[in-house]
């Protein structure tokens, strides 16, 4: 696997890219007023997480936008967004006919937010409305992602990951119609975020950006993009988590997290995300501790396939092997638990393997794997591993 070969000729290549504005800087989040005002916005509906309604950052959503423009404000409950969620907030957009819909909050605030405002446009229920690549006619209200987490990237993904409500099953939406027009990255926003959540939302980023750079569908365009959110990443997150207040290291997160979200828009993932996204549907696992599980083993599964692509990775992390210098990271971030610690029998392992095997992610892992290969990743994943790479021969 080559990283930007300059010698031959440029092989084909798909890249993914929806027009919009990204606007990075502190105090940057005061400019939805100049938004608002130059989209000549009258209705505003701010989709906020719930945590944040009776706070500060509403008190200030309502300073900023207040004087100029009527704005509602809908609170988002506290946890993975499922079809129930989606359809409160649908209501609440429709009766109040937004001219902007602002999404505050982490990824589950701005996933439910685009999903009901996309189903504004496009009539039927929010399960029947499900699907990947398919057409949503757009909504002519003006999108705004605000995100006060650096780890989803929903404010540039074309994606949407939604619950259906009674089940295990997720739904998944993906169309550039979907997308924010302004993603408003404030790192002044991230200041508060209490350290696990750093570390959480830190790491499903970290991961986001090793999986589409060693992924099957990275390509010429994707790449820089991937690799600048690695190297910021393992450099800035760490003193993030420690440094909560540090500006500097919550900026460089912000943006990482976003690069790697605009590269796995034509990337996709790999391995890691297969096998997390059954921990959090069967077992509730936070997605970013789910991947923190599973990244360690899934590197060091895809190593042998990884060629020069894994020298740059084991240069970036300061490590003799990539896997190595992730599962360093996980412990520096306190995210070094064993699986055993949530899933306790050989059925629900069997379980996650085969929901794992069922995902759209493995086609776009650098080494294809059988059930057996991701029977024994997860069996590596049962032990806490300490700060060296697990030991995984297959």
């Amino acid at each position: 696997m080559a990283d930007n070969d300059l010698d031959g000729a440029p092989g084909p290549f798909f890249f993914r890219h929806s027009a919009r504005q990204i606007l990075f800087g502190p105090g940057r989040f005061s400019e939805l007023a100049t938004i608002a005002e130059a989209r000549s916005v009258e209705r505003a509906v701010v989709v906020m997480d719930g945590a944040f309604i009776g706070g500060e950052l509403e008190a200030r959503v309502r300073e900023v936008l207040g004087n100029l423009i009527g704005v509602e404000v809908h609170g988002v409950p506290i946890q993975e967004p499922d079809t129930e969620t989606v359809e409160a907030c649908r209501q609440v957009l429709e009766a109040a006919h937004p001219d902007m819909v602002v999404a505050v909050g982490g990824g589950s605030t701005m996933d439910t937010a685009k999903v009901a405002r996309i189903l504004l446009s496009n009539p039927g229920t929010v399960e029947e409305m499900a699907g990947f690549d398919r057409y949503y006619e757009p909504h002519r209200s003006v999108m705004v992602c605000v995100p006060t987490t650096a780890g989803t990237a929903s404010e540039v993904s074309e994606m949407a990951v939604i619950g259906l409500i009674g089940s295990d099953i997720k739904l998944r939406y993906r169309s550039q119609n979907m997308t924010a027009q302004f993603a408003v990255l404030d790192p002044e926003l991230l200041l508060t975020a209490p350290p696990a959540v750093t570390a959480n939302t830190g790491f499903d980023a970290l991961t986001h950006a090793i999986e589409s750079y060693i992924s099957r569908g990275a390509n010429i365009m994707s790449d820089p993009y991937a690799r600048d959110a690695i190297r910021r990443l393992v450099k800035w997150l760490p003193v993030a988590y420690r440094e909560g207040g540090n500006l500097t290291a919550r900026g460089h997160c912000h943006i990482g997290s976003m690069l790697a979200g605009v590269a796995f828009n034509s990337t996709q993932l790999g391995l890691a995300h297969a096998i997390a996204a059954p921990l959090g549907n069967i077992h509730h696992v936070v997605h970013g501790k789910a991947n923190a599980l599973a990244l360690p083993a899934v590197i060091a599964y895809n190593e042998p396939e990884l060629g020069e692509k894994g020298q740059v990775l084991a240069d970036i992390l300061g490590s003799a092997t990539p896997a190595d210098g992730v599962a360093r990271i996980r412990a520096e971030l306190d995210l070094d638990i064993g699986l055993d610690e949530i899933v306790t029998t050989d059925e629900e392992r069997d379980t996650i393997v085969e929901a794992a095997m069922k995902s759209g992610n493995v086609p776009y892992s650098p080494r294809t794997p059988s059930i057996e290969h991701i029977r024994a990743i997860v069996a590596v994943m049962r032990s806490p591993i300490g700060a060296s790479g697990p030991i995984l021969e297959i």
